[in-house]
């Protein structure tokens, strides 16, 4: 079997289901938002929408805020009291719902103990990310994360007065995270050739992991990586694609073009991995990890983690965590 040093996944719809938790959190805070406001659901879900595109992310945590039909309804008010209940409601689903898929924490733990290095990219926001997988258990599993930096922030908001736990709640004491180049995303193959010149090591013991056949394999396979399809992650065609469609900062073209290759795939992966992540280890043999990670310049380390330079380097004394607003 093809020997393989370094696996580089994808993580949403690949180590975690993000529209079974997305949906209904999602549903929670509209249900919420409606019932209270007395706007319909349509109009509300075209305005968030709306903004997904302008912001590039369908995870903007100020959306509520900006919402037209409520910043017209509530003028002057702080709309995030307002609609605390909503966003309080949004959470609670999201914390209920997010779940790794079955053997995905077994199968990284074995890669570890193979000495394999393990890479996760995602085009999500670095603090969502980085929080999910840490809620998740994976910090220190994952050798390092590039994901997309976060979104600015609106007016005179800064960071430290959104995220009033420290920072050891969310974020990562081992696994490293870097920063992609805002707007590069799948099937984009820039960053994920930045990735593998950092792996510093043959392409050939490199596996790409992925849900996405035109994100994912298509990318991984023109730069003549090995590609799993992890088809037990695909949710094109459910009722939990159908919201995110409605939802999503993709354009109508980008979303028929994601259906048509779907439809009719036009580059194979070496391997699909039909129900289970552990599959890979049918298929491939994985081995120590023998490069050197090098700094390709091409990304920026987040601002919330440790760096290779700074992992030795004692820890700050702990806070004690005040009342969180994200």
């Amino acid at each position: 079997m093809q020997k393989i040093s370094a696996v580089i996944f994808d993580v949403d719809n690949t180590l975690y289901d993000f529209t079974a938790f997305y949906r209904p959190a999602f549903e929670a805070m509209l249900d919420k938002i409606s019932e209270k406001s007395g706007i319909d659901q349509e109009q509300l879900k075209k305005e968030f929408r709306a903004i997904h595109q302008r912001e590039g992310t369908s995870e903007f945590v100020f959306a509520v805020q900006e919402l037209p039909s409520l910043k017209k309804l509530h003028p002057g008010e702080d709309l995030t009291e307002t609609y605390a209940d909503a966003i309080h409601a949004f959470r609670k689903a999201r914390k209920q719902n997010l779940k790794l898929y079955d053997g995905v924490k077994e199968t990284l733990e074995k890669l570890k103990e193979s000495g394999t290095r393990i890479i996760a990219y995602t085009e999500s926001p670095g603090y969502h990310a980085m929080s999910r997988l840490k809620q998740l258990g994976l910090d220190g599993l994952i050798d390092c994360v590039y994901s997309m930096p976060d979104h600015d922030m609106p007016g005179q908001v800064k960071r430290e007065d959104v995220r009033l736990y420290d920072k050891s709640n969310y974020a990562f004491a081992k696994t490293e995270m870097r920063h992609t180049t805002p707007g590069v995303l799948k099937p984009n193959p820039e960053t994920l050739e930045g990735i593998v010149e950092e792996l510093n090591i043959d392409a050939d013991e490199v596996l790409y992991v992925g849900d996405h056949l035109m994100k994912d394999v298509s990318m991984a396979k023109a730069m003549g990586l090995h590609a799993a399809h992890a088809a037990y992650g695909s949710y094109m065609g459910d009722n939990n694609y159908e919201l995110l469609k409605q939802l999503t900062f993709w354009t109508d073209e980008m979303i028929e073009k994601e259906k048509q290759y779907h439809d009719q795939p036009q580059i194979a992966p070496d391997t699909t991995l039909s129900k289970n992540i552990n599959e890979l280890f049918r298929h491939f043999t994985f081995t120590a990890y023998q490069g050197t990670p090098k700094d390709s310049a091409k990304f920026a380390a987040s601002p919330f983690c440790k760096t290779t330079q700074d992992a030795e380097k004692p820890s700050a004394k702990q806070q004690s965590p005040k009342t969180p607003k994200r």
